[in-house]
């Protein structure tokens, strides 16, 4: 005989009637995270700041205090860039390659590319297409691919990449100076002046980007007699 304890005359019959369904799944805690995890993604955003800033050292003081509570992949990723502006190439190394295979794969293909970026172009390249390829829409990606493809001479390759960023964030200096020294380089002064009024660069402003343009032409130069010597 089936048997209720009283719950008071409205729940009676619904709980005699659901005591023999199966029990209802637990509840998702992504629907409401844990607290320790909102404050692990607020620490994480406070040590993003700190890189932001240049405080490489202190960033990695906070990641090291934040590994005593446990490790993730976005506090690897977080290291990795602490460790690559200080110069801990071998460091910097191991943790992006250890994030190839986690969702911070575009990221981490970003790093080893601008890791590479000052040893070996090619590599470097070839990295930051991988990264470019899982994060279309990334500006800072597209821009840093199309630089590098800009100081390897392979200007038809970096049109592109540098005219989608600065697209993507019109307002960002960096993009859009980009764009104006490969216009230079490829000798589209009315495309460079066009782009310069649009953006209201100044007189001043232009001639930085004329001697950015130089200089890079002048490295170009100097390696390939180097090749050719």
């Amino acid at each position: 005989m089936t048997r209720c304890w009283y719950l008071g005359p409205v729940l009676l019959l619904a709980a005699c009637a659901t005591q023999n369904r199966p029990a209802a799944p637990a509840p998702d805690p992504l629907d409401n995270p844990a607290p320790h995890l909102k404050n692990d993604e607020i620490h994480a955003d406070l040590i993003q700041q700190m890189l932001d800033k240049g405080q490489y050292y202190a960033a990695l003081a906070h990641i090291e205090d934040q590994k005593r509570s446990g490790d993730s992949d976005q506090l690897r990723l977080l290291e990795a860039e602490a460790r690559r502006h200080l110069g801990q190439q071998a460091q910097a190394e191991a943790l992006y390659r250890g994030l190839l295979n986690t969702a911070y794969a575009g990221q981490a293909y970003h790093g080893l590319g601008m890791l590479y970026k000052d040893s070996n172009l090619n590599e470097a390249i070839r990295n930051l297409r991988y990264a470019v390829e899982r994060a279309p829409t990334n500006v800072d990606f597209r821009n840093d691919l199309g630089y590098a493809l800009m100081i390897a001479g392979r200007y038809t390759e970096a049109m592109p990449q540098l005219s989608t960023a600065a697209e993507l964030a019109p307002a960002q200096m960096k993009s859009r100076n980009n764009l104006i020294i490969l216009m230079l380089l490829v000798g589209d002064e009315g495309a460079a002046q066009r782009l310069a009024q649009d953006a209201d660069v100044k007189a001043d402003g232009i001639r930085q980007l004329r001697d950015s343009a130089r200089a890079i032409r002048n490295r170009q130069n100097a390696k390939a007699a180097k090749v050719a010597g």
